[in-house]
């Protein structure tokens, strides 16, 4: 039973992880087409949102999912979860790449936010991929094609949105 209440905080968890991840660069993005007087309050609230929202669900997600890991180690020899703590570092490296640029971001208000709206979109495109990636991914794990299921909506979702990235 205390697995099944540790699932869903996990899950509430990485949701939000990636919702903060997510909302954190869209804002960014939209401070850097904004004027200047308005550029430090849709900076000041993504970096609140950053601060209080997307870091501390990270922790609260991974120690979660750590503990679960614990309680059901047989899941290590699953090909899914094997997959899945292979995107778990790769999105905690994206974590750790977007704190870098939103803390540059904060020092250099104008220069670093007029200068990169194109990143700014190609980190959220990265965490609207990666939260597909971990839907799908959860979603189709017991079944026998989670493999085509989760590449495929992945992939698509890349393309997607890197394509609308490049417009931005």
């Amino acid at each position: 039973m205390t697995y099944y209440y540790l699932k869903t905080l996990h899950h509430l968890l990485v949701v939000i992880w990636i919702f903060g991840l997510i909302y954190s660069a869209a804002i960014f993005l939209l401070s850097s087409r904004l004027q200047e007087d308005h550029q430090t309050k849709a900076t000041d609230m993504g970096w609140n949102i950053w601060r209080y929202g997307a870091w501390p669900s990270m922790i609260l997600g991974m120690i979660s999912g750590m503990t679960m890991l614990h309680l059901r180690l047989f899941h290590l020899a699953d090909t899914w979860m094997q997959v899945k703590l292979v995107a778990v570092i790769l999105l905690v490296a994206l974590h750790v790449r977007c704190h870098i640029s939103f803390r540059r971001a904060r020092r250099a208000q104008n220069q670093m936010l007029t200068k990169g709206p194109t990143q700014w979109a190609k980190l959220v495109a990265l965490g609207a991929t990666f939260g597909v990636f971990f839907l799908f991914l959860m979603g189709l794990k017991d079944s026998f094609q989670w493999i085509y299921g989760t590449v495929i909506a992945t992939s698509v979702t890349a393309i997607i949105s890197f394509f609308l990235a490049k417009k931005t």
